[in-house]
């Protein structure tokens, strides 16, 4: 396997696998986002479950924030190139995910979830926050910077590859319209 693989398997790989790679990725971020008491409302975006809110409903925001994202890429992609396949823009947003769901479990660990209650009722006092919770926020954080910039790669990636675009416009309209669809998923679910 070589960069480019990693950086962009949908070159390597046909379609079939990545959905099923997809879809298996997509159940259990369902799992994982119920046991760490989070919510994905929007690609690239995870928010904490409230007490009232159970699997079901877990299930209901991730498939619509799945869908819109889907949708809105699909309709701009055949804007750009009419031969765009449906599956492919599929793949690119269910594919993209992967790497944010590695977080997931991580951030539903109990000495995790203390660091970070002990961060904020301290935000005022930092002299009272222990040493071991901020270094392990810190570094929790920045692996999670990494994989978000991993995740955004494999977005654009499988958008580029599913549509052929090549024109800087053609990019900075992806990515405007991708910031519109993360902003408003999060607002509406």
């Amino acid at each position: 396997m070589t960069w480019k693989t990693i950086f962009n398997p949908f070159l390597k790989f046909d379609e079939k696998k990545l959905l099923i790679v997809g879809i298996l990725a997509f159940g259990l971020n369902i799992l994982g986002s119920y046991y760490a008491d989070s919510i994905n409302d929007s690609i690239f975006h995870y928010s904490t479950l409230t007490d009232d809110e159970g699997i079901l409903d877990v299930l209901k925001t991730n498939c619509l924030s799945y869908l819109l994202a889907i949708g809105v890429i699909f309709i701009l992609a055949k804007i750009f190139n009419s031969k765009t396949r449906f599956i492919d823009i599929l793949n690119t947003v269910i594919i993209s995910q992967i790497p944010l769901m590695i977080m997931i479990p991580v951030s539903g660990l109990p000495f995790y979830k203390e660091a970070l209650e002990n961060l904020s009722k301290n935000f005022d006092k930092p002299e009272n926050i222990p040493i071991f919770d901020m270094t392990l926020v810190s570094i929790l954080g920045f692996i999670s910077l990494i994989l978000l910039i991993y995740s955004i790669v494999l977005y654009y990636n499988g958008f580029k590859t599913a549509t052929n675009i090549k024109k800087w416009q053609h990019i900075v309209i992806f990515a405007f319209v991708s910031l519109l669809i993360t902003i408003i998923s999060q607002i509406i679910l």
